[in-house]
């Protein structure tokens, strides 16, 4: 049952940071992440061992890539729900909104210092037009998703 419960609150939370998206996108014309990048990313990644790729946007566009990267980002939702589960057994958070939260915050640092530099951005989007905005909107996204989890888990009764 626990298992069914990590899917089910990844699932959730990633549909709530969408929805978050339609919602910047609909009120301040703010484009949502684009997952077809991610899933030329990903795909690249297995197929060439090219983690790093800099000029992914330049990349011949892959055959079903926009799915591809969809599945990747409820996957990474499922596993960061994994990773809450398993803090929550060790006492580190308890399944709570603050908690949430926070663990949303802390979770910045894969776009920041991960994803956005394998990708050509830089580090804090640095290499972006616009890296405050770039930064800020992983924070909320983030923060969304970890509101998410804590609640929900919480919720399911943990």
């Amino acid at each position: 049952m626990e298992l069914f419960h990590i899917i089910i609150i990844g699932v959730i939370s990633c549909c709530a940071m969408d929805l978050w998206q339609r919602f910047l996108k609909f009120s301040f014309g703010i484009n949502p992440s684009d997952w077809a990048v991610v899933g030329r990313w990903f795909v690249l990644s297995i197929s060439k061992g090219k983690i790093y790729n800099p000029d992914i946007d330049n990349e011949p566009v892959i055959k079903k890539e926009l799915l591809i990267g969809w599945l990747v980002h409820y996957s990474v939702a499922i596993l960061y729900s994994f990773v809450f589960f398993i803090l929550i057994k060790y006492e580190i958070f308890i399944a709570s909104f603050f908690d949430g939260i926070k663990f949303g915050l802390l979770s910045v640092v894969i776009p920041w210092f991960f994803f956005m530099p394998i990708l050509g951005k830089g580090f804090l989007a640095i290499k972006t037009p616009s890296p405050l905005l770039a930064c800020s909107l992983a924070i909320w996204s983030h923060a969304v998703i970890g509101i998410s989890i804590g609640t929900l888990f919480k919720l399911f009764g943990y």
